[in-house]
């Protein structure tokens, strides 16, 4: 299969109208869920970015990283076959079908909209993996929303990922979680509008960032500091929880340093 240079609107001017309105609405959230725009793979699928497959025989090519196409009987919308096989996921979607890699909707208002888009999102970066670098955050960058990044994670680093934000949440009520430079961010009330604190999630770690200020702090932290200010936790050790709060609220603002002293010491002030 290969994109050819037919523009989608000429393509979705020959399907009939109802399916041509349910695919202006897929469009508008694929173009969300993956930064791209959609273009013609093939005479009838509508699809985004590409992903490399290499068959059993050997044989190799390309495939859209995400897809649909408007059919007369149902929208058929390509997914991961895993997500398929979904229970959660799929017993909360509502009416469909589905085939190897196919999803079936008969009517686009009889899918869940929030769960056809965690789905999409799903796939999407599975076929697209985020690197463990700079690049991935940047990959991410076009996310708008913590339930989109959310569903770019690889599965098993959000157990991790789900205990840091609590623990961000717990240390910094006040914060208001968001998207940021392809990250998780908190920011705090006030004037100013930048995120504290990041944290984000991998295939194997989970990391926050920047370091703190406190020379004290940066020091406890350093077994966890790769490269210039990342702190890394892989998915096989525990989070370091009590230093993790003590960090938080000194990059957050939230607690005084005397209670950080204190936190750190041991003790309790009279």
């Amino acid at each position: 299969m290969e994109p050819t240079p037919v523009p989608v609107d000429d393509f979705l001017a020959t399907v009939p109208e109802r399916r041509a309105a349910e695919a202006h609405r897929l469009i508008d959230l694929m173009r969300e869920v993956t930064g791209a725009e959609p273009v013609m793979w093939g005479p009838s699928i509508i699809g985004y970015g590409s992903a490399p497959y290499r068959t059993a025989a050997g044989t190799e090519g390309l495939v859209p990283a995400a897809a649909f196409s408007p059919r007369k009987a149902a929208v058929t919308v390509y997914l991961s076959p895993a997500l398929l096989t979904n229970t959660h996921l799929m017993g909360r979607l509502g009416r469909h079908k589905v085939g190897k890699s196919c999803l079936y909707l008969s009517r686009l208002d009889h899918a869940d909209s929030e769960v056809l888009r965690e789905l999409i999102t799903r796939s999407f970066w599975e076929e697209v993996p985020p690197q463990r670098n700079r690049q991935g955050a940047l990959a991410r960058a076009h996310l708008r929303c913590v339930a989109d990044y959310l569903a770019s994670v690889a599965l098993e680093a959000r157990p991790m990922l789900d205990e840091l934000r609590d623990l961000v949440r717990q240390v910094a009520p006040e914060a208001e979680e968001v998207v940021s430079y392809g990250l998780i961010g908190y920011r705090m009330p006030g004037r100013s509008r930048a995120a504290k604190v990041f944290v984000s999630g991998w295939r194997d770690h989970v990391a926050l960032y920047p370091q703190p200020d406190d020379e004290a702090l940066r020091a406890e932290l350093s077994p966890w500091v790769r490269g210039k200010g990342t702190v890394w936790f892989s998915l096989s050790e525990d989070l370091p929880t009590a230093l993790l709060e003590r960090v938080v609220a000194s990059m957050t603002g939230s607690g005084s340093p005397a209670d950080a002293a204190t936190s750190a010491n041991g003790t309790t002030a009279d």
